[in-house]
């Protein structure tokens, strides 16, 4: 009877009250906005929308390109990852930090750019003579692996990263090629991390709508967070919305569990000193292999990056900067996101510690990974449709929507989680594998346990706040829906000056949009994530 209390007698335990605090609020807060949402629905009238064909036309095209989206995205990104590990070459370091920007630069910033360079007067015309499809399934595809590739590339180096200093020693000694070094020792641990980041990507694009609503080309590239969109800005229809959300999470979960059933479970080793590695033999195919992979990668990353900041060398740009609208923008802008980024980092703090309490015990494994998987609320439950149940919340309880700062702040926050437990989870799993029966001996917790673990996990701290700092400063969708002149951010700017025509000095605030986010991924970096940082 006492241990199948277990569980919440431990989480209860009072040094994580705070943790439990902190993911109470998150959960309580989500689950109001959700319920206020469906408080308007009728589901009576939902018969009528399950037998629209558009409905099963959306659903279908949403799952045909967050699937093909998620695998090009990963097939790209293993070559790349073994490239980055076993190779060190000029540039590597930037091109790992451009990753790292590429996977949260503002989606209509990297549109912009990648019109730029595949429109039809665009470069890539230029050099081929040829048009290239960009508004359609191809175009989408274009645009979700700019963004997820890097993402997993960097995840899979995570997971690189776990493989034990003996093994490559061991490789080395025996004379192993690249390609059985693949196989009997970087397969074991790649395996067991990409259905994760499968189903990340996979939710991030069918859970996405900007780039859908910029590069679909009309109805017939249309999905579901398009659709709740509509149902939400243009019909104000929030039985469909609620309908097509409540759609959309039970897809999304049922694809996860799918996912989680058939994914090899992950345990990670203890032994994971990393000294000196010995250098791999290489072949002839090996160098053809990282120099095609580089090759491919670079020609897909680049060239909207340098579209973005050709601006900077124009007369317009340096006009651009003296206007007083952009420096506003910038300021709510960043008013915006470094409260969300925080607020983002607190709440992955809370479930990491929550979960790894749980962790290894066979009687609460289960509790820990249900703890995890929390934090990808957002990528099931539109981040519109959080915010719209946040703002009927509010008005059901009387408060102006003058309050609209707030709710925009927490819906960037809840956005950006999974990001942040991605770059958390695996470092604190890993100091918690390590050291928790010594800290159990020695009765080591809660704040005191911080303090001597906060050198190994800042660095993870620092990437999480970063990607969620600069998530929230591209945000577009969630500030256009409570829009208004104390709220007007850079990417709201950027995109009343492209519909109004002026797409020239829209591109020069493009710039100092992405210029800004370099700046921040940077310092944040250096100042949470210290001297030793991988930025």
């Amino acid at each position: 009877m006492v241990r199948s209390y277990y569980p919440l007698i431990l989480i209860f335990s009072s040094y994580l009250r705070p943790a439990w605090l902190g993911f109470s609020l998150y959960l309580v807060i989500a689950g109001a906005a959700f319920a206020a949402l469906l408080g308007y629905a009728s589901p009576s009238s939902w018969g009528q929308y399950f037998a629209d064909p558009y409905t099963w036309r959306v659903v279908r095209f949403s799952l045909l390109q967050a699937s093909l989206s998620a695998l090009l995205s990963i097939l790209l990104a293993i070559p790349m990852a073994s490239c980055l590990f076993h190779r060190r070459f000029l540039g590597r370091q930037t091109l790992l930090s451009l990753f790292a920007i590429s996977m949260v630069v503002p989606t209509i910033v990297a549109i912009l750019g990648i019109v730029v360079v595949y429109g039809r007067s665009g470069w890539f015309t230029s050099v081929f003579g040829v048009s290239f499809p960009l508004y359609g399934l191809g175009g989408i595809l274009l645009a979700h692996v700019f963004f997820n590739m890097p993402l997993a590339v960097r995840v899979i180096l995570q997971a690189y990263s776990l493989i034990p200093d003996a093994q490559w020693r061991l490789a080395s000694q025996l004379g192993l090629s690249r390609w059985h070094v693949f196989q009997l020792i970087e397969w074991h641990y790649l395996r067991k991390n990409l259905p994760g980041v499968f189903l990340l990507i996979f939710m991030l694009c069918f859970s996405g709508f900007a780039v859908v609503l910029s590069l679909g080309g009309g109805p017939r590239s249309s999905t579901l967070e398009v659709a709740i969109y509509q149902a939400l800005r243009f019909e104000f229809d929030l039985n469909k919305a609620s309908y097509l959300s409540l759609l959309q999470v039970l897809i999304c979960s049922l694809v996860a569990l799918a996912v989680y059933r058939f994914a090899p479970s992950v345990r990670q080793d203890v032994s994971l000193y990393q000294g000196e590695r010995l250098r791999l033999p290489s072949s002839w195919w090996a160098n053809l292999a990282d120099f095609s992979a580089l090759a491919v990668v670079l020609l897909w990353v680049l060239p909207p990056f340098a579209a973005i900041l050709v601006p900077i060398f124009s007369a317009l740009f340096w006009q651009t900067l003296g206007m007083e609208d952009l420096w506003w923008s910038l300021w709510h802008s960043v008013r915006i996101a470094l409260p969300s980024g925080l607020l983002a980092l607190g709440i992955g703090l809370s479930i990491a510690a929550l979960a790894r309490a749980l962790r290894w015990r066979q009687e609460t494994d289960a509790w820990a990974q249900r703890l995890e998987q929390s934090g990808n609320l957002v990528l099931m439950v539109p981040s519109l449709v959080l915010a719209t149940g946040l703002f009927l919340l509010f008005r059901n309880l009387g408060v102006s929507i003058k309050h609209a700062y707030w709710i925009v702040v927490w819906v960037n926050a809840v956005m950006a989680l999974p990001f942040v437990l991605r770059a958390l989870m695996p470092t604190i799993y890993q100091q918690e594998k390590r050291f928790r029966h010594l800290y159990a001996q020695m009765n080591i917790t809660g704040w005191a346990r911080l303090r001597l673990e906060w050198g190994q996990i800042r660095s993870a701290a620092a990437q999480g706040l970063a990607y969620a700092v600069l998530l929230s400063l591209g945000d577009l969708g969630v500030v256009a829906l409570f829009g208004s002149k104390g709220l007007e951010t850079l990417p709201m700017y950027l995109f009343q000056l492209i519909g109004s025509y002026r797409v020239e000095q829209g591109a020069c605030v493009a710039v100092v949009l992405i210029l800004l986010c370099l700046m921040l991924f940077y310092v944040i970096n250096r100042l949470v994530g210290g001297r030793r940082a991988v930025v």
